[in-house]
């Protein structure tokens, strides 16, 4: 999980976030599927990971559906022995037993084959199941976790997941939030990803700027936590020895403008507070993130800058 551990993976303290972990919490010793509902980039698998953990269970084993090859899911799932195939030279075990004892989590289950999916629930029900080209019967038990990244009606109506497998998945649901439904809990998240970043780097910045952190937020944020995470890792590598990843580092790759919003026609507040944001946001850039020029450019004090740039972010950088 790339330097982040279980519940502490899911890092926000923002009220979607805080109820995402109750329900974690809630749900994590109970034998029951869970489906895990979220954008691609949202932390399904760190969410499904945090669940594993927390309910004792051994091994946890991540599976995305999408990456499996053509026309081998089936060995990919149930395994396969040697022979049964033309390029079965040895045998194969699937996930399904690798997960025996254990969580066995499916990413983007609605790329699974509707074929596939018949026999994954038949093996959920009871606990049997028959790798390829064998006649005989093999025995997991195993709890399943779930995901789908699509809208989950549209993959039903699309025909992309059995309605039979959806009830037997997804009575316990959680929902995993957009970034941009939770933006106030980019500086929390940036500052993380940075030090990640310096786990792995030789040198780098030790820290991100009130300034940065204020243009983070003002972005869309299609790719969720992943895009914001590989973000803070380019301003970083950007930023080289510097002591900060300063606002020029974060424009090269977010950009001084807030990108087009999806939740309908701003409020006359919301709409002053966006543009005196992006004034600000290009004032700092203009010369190079110096806050006592950046002020004196827009004709107020530094103190009224360090209030508009909010001080949750200069709190949290």
């Amino acid at each position: 999980m790339s330097g982040l551990d279980s519940l502490d993976a899911l890092i926000g303290s923002s009220a979607v976030m805080q109820q995402v972990r109750t329900q974690i919490e809630r749900f994590a010793r109970s034998p029951v599927p869970i489906l895990i509902l979220g954008e691609t980039g949202t932390g399904k698998e760190l969410c499904a990971a945090a669940i594993a953990q927390l309910s004792g269970r051994h091994p946890f084993v991540p599976v995305n559906c999408a990456t499996f090859p053509d026309g081998l899911a089936e060995s990919e799932l149930f395994g396969h022995e040697r022979g049964a195939f033309t390029g079965a030279v040895r045998v194969h075990i699937g996930v399904v037993a690798l997960a025996d004892g254990g969580v066995l989590f499916l990413d983007e289950l609605g790329e699974l084959p509707p074929a596939m999916q018949a026999k994954l629930l038949r093996a959920l029900e009871s606990g049997e199941y028959r790798p390829v080209g064998s006649n005989k019967s093999m025995h997991s038990h195993f709890r399943i976790l779930a995901a789908t990244s699509g809208d989950l009606q549209q993959v039903i109506a699309g025909g992309k997941l059995r309605p039979d497998l959806l009830h037997r998945l997804g009575a316990v649901r959680i929902a995993l939030p957009p970034l941009r439904q939770r933006l106030e809990d980019i500086p929390q998240l940036a500052t993380r990803f940075l030090h990640l970043y310096l786990e792995r780097a030789e040198r780098g910045p030790h820290r991100i700027t009130p300034e940065a952190c204020a243009a983070l937020m003002q972005h869309d944020w299609p790719g969720n936590v992943r895009q914001l995470r590989n973000i803070v890792e380019g301003a970083a590598a950007v930023a080289g020895g510097e002591d900060e990843v300063g606002l020029p580092h974060v424009l090269q790759f977010v950009g001084p403008r807030m990108a087009p919003r999806e939740d309908g026609v701003p409020s006359l507040a919301q709409a002053r507070r966006s543009a005196e944001q992006r004034a600000i946001l290009n004032a700092l850039g203009q010369v190079g993130g110096n806050r006592e020029r950046a002020a004196k450019l827009l004709r107020i004090s530094q103190a009224t800058l360090y209030r508009k740039l909010g001080a949750r972010a200069q709190r949290s950088a």
